[in-house]
């Protein structure tokens, strides 16, 4: 309970993704599918009513954007990303707030997906936070540029840069791994980052709530323009 209070929102989106995980897992064992192949690996059949879908997404599915966050292909793919979600947002959240910690998650997911939409298989389907999780690492680099305090010699920035390269070569070299939407959550994050900057300590809502304004309206107008060249 004392870590749920100190970390709010790390905690209820881990918890989230672990309910639609067990969800998926029920929706699967009432199909017939044995619990345990179910409890490993997430029944594409199943997965495919939110993935992100570029071609559904053309027929008006928008809401796909953020149903495919918070699904997993299996076990080792919700788990790897809670416990780096854990981690990370241990930091993020501590270190810019709950508010801002939750637009950072919510717009570099967002961000990702715009990615996908662009760049990924136009009928291919894809799931998982890991868009957002890469939002939270560009947040934290964004925030760091911004503030001036980006440096090699700076001990956490550097362990960051290594996860990212670590990441993205893994992205790479692993099949059916995209890092399409890791590289556009990165940069949303990182966006979101470098705007968020000079908000942090003020206690002016406005001025705190005009980062996740401005990127919002440039994630939407994105989508507007995917829509026009369909």
């Amino acid at each position: 309970m004392r870590n749920f209070a100190r970390l709010p929102v790390t905690f209820s989106l881990i918890l989230a993704c672990v309910l639609v995980y067990a969800g998926v897992m029920a929706l699967a064992v009432a199909a017939g599918i044995p619990w345990n192949v179910a409890f490993v690996t997430q029944p594409g059949e199943i997965l495919i009513k939110g993935a992100l879908v570029p071609k559904l997404v053309a027929e008006g599915q928008v809401w796909r954007l953020v149903t495919s966050v918070f699904l997993h292909s299996g076990l080792t793919h919700l788990a790897l990303n809670m416990l780096s979600l854990y981690f990370l947002g241990s930091f993020a959240e501590q270190s810019f707030g709950r508010g801002r910690f939750f637009a950072m998650y919510v717009l570099s997911g967002l961000s990702g997906g715009l990615a996908y939409l662009y760049f990924g298989g136009f009928d291919a389907p894809a799931v998982g936070a890991s868009g957002a999780i890469f939002g939270i690492l560009g947040g934290i680099l964004g925030y760091a540029v911004r503030r001036g305090t980006f440096s090699w010699q700076n001990p956490v920035i550097r362990q960051l840069l290594i996860l990212v390269a670590i990441n993205l070569f893994l992205g790479a070299s692993i099949p059916n791994i995209s890092n399409t939407a890791h590289i556009g959550g990165l940069l949303g994050g990182a966006t979101f980052g470098w705007l968020m900057a000079p908000t942090v300590y003020s206690e002016k809502r406005i001025r705190s709530a005009t980062p996740i304004a401005i990127l919002f309206v440039v994630e939407a107008l994105l989508l507007a323009v995917w829509f026009l060249l369909l």
